[in-house]
C-alpha cells in the first residue's frame, strides 16, 4: 500500500510540474504506459501487481476529472492533494481481465498476488463487477465492488404525494401526520467521544499508545456515522415505498450549519438524508421535488395566512381554527407548493441545495450512486 501511495504522489507531481513548466498535460494512459520503465528502475515495484499500480493512477485521474468538472461548473475546484500515510488506506483494482472476482460460492475473493482470500459477503452482487476497492478502516478490512449493468427495481406506479419537513425536534414530519424521531447519534455518544478525545490529547505524538487511542476515537465516530446513515436509509426507503412523489425543501444547509444550531444541524445531516432519498427514488422510479423553503414554517396550510412563531412554539394555531403540530403544518405547506407549481420546467436535483433563484426543482432522483464506505459486497 505504501508503494501505491508513493506512485500516486509521484504521478500527481509529474502532472503538476508538466503543466506549470511546459504548459502540457499528461494523461492517465501516458502514465500507465510508463509503468514498465518504472518497474525496471525500481525493482520493489515488481512486487506489486500491475493492476494495483494502474488503479492508483486511475484514482488520480478520477480526481483530476472531478477537479475540471467543478471548475467548469463554477464550484470550489479542490485541486488533488498529495496523500500522507494516514490518508491512503485503500487500493483500487479496476481490471479483472474477464476473471470472476468472487469464488468458492461467495466465500472468497481473488486478490492479485495474495490469491483467494476469505471474506464475508453481505449481499449478492447485481450486474457485472467492474472494479474492486480494498479498504483498511480502523483495523478492519472491507472490500467494495463497483458494478455495471445493474438491473433497476422500479416499484409499482403510485399517485400518492407527500410533503416532508425536516427538523431538529423531529427528524422529519410528513404532511399526513407521520413523525420520524431524531436519533441524535452524536449527542448520545458525546460522553464516549469526549473521553476518547481526552485520551488522544494526553498521549505523546508519534507513540504507539497515541495511535491506539486514535483508532478507538475513530471507531466511536464510525459508530455515530453508521447510526446516522442507517436512520437516513430506513426513512428514505419507507417514503419511497409509500409515495410516488415526494416534496422536500431546497434548504441551504451549509448556511444553516454555520449558525447557533450548527452542532444539531450537523448531527441531523439533512444533506446526507436528501442524498439517500434521491438515490432510493432513482432506483425505484419515484420523483423527488424540491420547493422554495421560504416561509413554509410560518404559513398556515389552511388559509395561507403568515403567522411568525419562534422555534420553541411546537403547535401551529391559526385564526381560521386550524390547530396542529408545526412540523406537520410545514409539511402540508410544502405539499401545497409542490402541487401548485408542478407544471414548471423540470430540473435535475443538484448537489448544492439553495433557495436562491429557483422556486421549484424537479428530478427523477440523482445520477449519483451511494457511497461504498464501510460496506462489503
Amino acid at each position: 500500500m505504501e508503494l501505491t501511495r508513493e506512485l500516486y504522489n509521484a504521478a500527481l507531481q509529474e502532472r503538476r510540474d508538466s503543466w506549470r513548466k511546459l504548459g502540457t498535460s499528461i494523461s492517465c494512459y501516458d502514465q500507465q504506459h510508463a509503468l514498465a520503465e518504472i518497474r525496471e528502475v525500481r525493482p520493489e515495484f515488481q512486487s506489486v501487481p500491475v493492476v494495483v499500480l494502474r488503479g492508483a493512477l486511475r484514482r488520480l485521474d478520477i480526481g483530476f476529472q472531478a477537479f475540471f468538472r467543478r471548475v467548469k461548473a463554477g464550484e470550489s475546484p479542490g485541486y488533488p492533494r498529495f496523500r500522507g500515510w494516514t490518508r491512503w488506506t485503500s487500493i483500487l483494482i479496476d481490471d479483472f481481465s474477464g476473471i470472476a472476482p468472487i469464488v468458492a460460492g461467495g466465500k472468497r475473493i481473488k486478490v492479485p498476488l495474495l490469491g483467494k482470500v476469505k471474506f464475508k459477503q453481505h449481499r449478492p452482487l447485481e450486474g457485472t463487477p467492474k472494479a474492486m476497492r480494498i479498504t483498511l478502516d480502523n483495523g478492519r478490512w472491507f472490500v467494495t465492488f463497483a458494478c455495471v449493468d445493474v438491473p433497476t427495481k422500479p416499484l409499482p406506479p403510485s399517485d400518492k404525494a407527500v410533503g416532508v419537513d425536516v427538523g431538529l425536534h423531529n427528524f422529519a414530519a410528513t404532511s399526513d401526520g407521520k413523525f420520524y424521531p431524531n436519533p441524535r447519534a452524536l449527542a448520545k455518544a458525546r460522553v464516549q467521544l469526549e473521553r476518547a478525545a481526552r485520551k488522544v490529547s494526553r498521549r505523546k505524538r508519534g507513540s504507539n499508545r497515541r495511535r491506539a487511542a486514535v483508532r478507538v476515537l475513530a471507531r466511536h465516530h464510525a459508530h455515530v456515522a453508521n447510526v446516522r446513515r442507517q436512520n437516513h436509509i430506513s426513512i428514505a426507503r419507507g417514503l419511497v415505498a409509500s409515495y410516488g412523489t415526494i416534496y422536500v425543501e431546497a434548504l441551504c444547509i451549509k448556511g444553516m450549519a454555520a449558525g447557533m444550531l450548527a452542532k444539531s444541524v450537523n448531527d441531523a445531516a439533512w444533506g446526507d438524508f436528501l442524498h439517500w432519498l434521491a438515490c432510493k427514488a432513482e432506483e425505484a422510479g419515484r420523483q423527488v421535488v424540491e420547493v422554495d423553503p421560504r416561509g413554509t414554517s410560518q404559513t398556515c396550510p389552511a388559509c395561507g395566512a403568515v403567522k411568525p412563531k419562534p422555534l420553541s412554539q411546537r403547535v401551529h394555531r391559526c385564526g381560521c381554527g386550524l390547530v396542529c403540530d408545526r412540523d406537520v403544518a410545514a409539511a402540508q405547506v410544502i405539499l401545497g407548493l409542490g402541487t401548485s407549481l408542478r407544471g414548471a420546467a423540470p430540473q435535475v436535483m443538484g448537489r448544492h441545495r439553495s433557495a436562491k433563484g429557483k422556486s421549484l426543482k424537479v428530478g427523477m432522483g440523482h445520477n449519483r450512486r451511494s457511497p461504498p464506505a464501510n460496506q462489503d459486497s
